[in-house]
């Protein structure tokens, strides 16, 4: 999928990462020990310092395609009330600044974890970088796949197309997968959905990585009072689309 290598945050992490990833081009599905691991689709707008001493890089993604910001657009109470603001923003260490400049005003895939180390506390951002990505355009190799875990006979279910600009697997509270949709070809209705078939996240991901268009089926269920109103919207069937 990706023609380039992630570029790492710390010459450590780097020699960490080469231990535990492969070199492919495609998106990891394995959480990094950490509470939350994750990647963002959109466009890199802007990377700054922030710190007493300035040393501390930030940076914003608009996220999806001309979206709309301002705003707190996901909470994910059933995650540890984890916020999906746009625009998005990240924390890094010095070592990523050159790499990230070349980005700016690109469509690029950013890879994060929570929580940032504490050597990235100046930072207001919870986000902490790991690599970036460019937006690969190789089509999936897999057209369709289907969750093994919902049972959807005689049920109804919604349907939406758009691009998948978020997925993120979190072990704070048991290993779960979600992901956000973009619905359309831009603008702001984004859509959060649960994921509860790993596979079906690795698709997720291949599809997130190359920009697809995707049909997502998604039913909502009910989920032991976790949240207020006691049901949880569900991805069950994710379908690759073709054009743009």
């Amino acid at each position: 999928m990706f023609s380039e290598k992630p570029i790492f945050m710390k010459s450590v992490f780097v020699a960490f990462m080469l231990l535990c990833l492969p070199y492919s081009s495609d998106l990891s599905a394995t959480p990094l020990f950490v509470h939350n691991h994750g990647y963002v689709l959109g466009e890199l707008t802007g990377v700054g310092f922030a710190g007493l001493n300035q040393r501390t890089v930030t940076g914003e993604v608009s996220i999806g395609n001309s979206s709309f910001g301002g705003t707190g657009l996901i909470r994910d109470q059933l995650n540890g009330d984890y916020i999906l603001n746009n625009p998005w923003s990240f924390c890094s260490d010095q070592a990523a600044y050159e790499a990230l400049v070349n980005y700016i005003g690109e469509y690029v895939v950013i890879e994060y974890k929570t929580p940032k180390a504490s050597s990235l506390l100046s930072c207001p951002a919870a986000n902490e970088f790991v690599a970036i990505y460019p937006v690969s355009r190789d089509t999936p190799s897999t057209r369709v796949r289907e969750s093994t875990k919902i049972n959807v006979v005689d049920k109804p279910y919604g349907v939406s197309v758009g691009r998948i600009v978020n997925a993120q697997n979190s072990d704070k509270y048991d290993k779960n997968w979600s992901v956000v949709v973009q619905v359309g070809n831009s603008g702001s209705d984004l859509r959060y959905l649960q994921i509860v078939d790993e596979d079906l996240y690795e698709f997720a991901l291949d599809c997130l990585g190359s920009a697809t268009r995707v049909k997502i089926y998604h039913i909502e269920q009910f989920n032991s009072g976790k949240i207020p109103d006691g049901t949880y919207s569900y991805a069950w069937r994710i379908e690759a689309k073709p054009g743009l």
